[in-house]
């Protein structure tokens, strides 16, 4: 077993509703990039000689394949159908639940 604990720097607002800079200085945010935990990896790695910017451009353009190609697999795929939404939700899905399932079951009927 491992365990990791993983302390980091928010980079971002939390939502798009959320302005960061209304309570933390520009300041702050360069000064937790120094200690941005996969920069300094990557720092280290470099002076030991086991990174570079030729491993770097592989793994983004594998990266960047590997994204594509999920895009497209999605792009591709069937529409479920929209009661599908309470599907994962719960062990057993609550009557509440299973009666909102079945109006959205009922009206795509409908809109067929």
């Amino acid at each position: 077993p491992t365990v990791i604990e993983a302390l980091t720097y928010r980079w971002h607002d939390h939502t798009t509703a959320d302005d960061a800079s209304r309570y933390r200085s520009s300041e702050e945010v360069e000064a937790a990039k120094q200690t941005d935990p996969i920069a300094r990896l990557k720092r280290y790695l470099a002076a030991q000689g086991g990174w570079d910017e030729g491993r770097e451009e592989a793994l983004t353009g594998q990266c960047k394949q590997e994204v594509d190609a999920a895009v497209e697999q999605y792009l591709a795929a069937e529409p479920r159908a929209p009661e599908t939404m309470f599907d994962n939700l719960y062990e057993t899905l609550p009557a509440l639940y299973r009666n909102q399932r079945d109006e959205v079951k009922a009206k795509g009927r409908r809109d067929e």
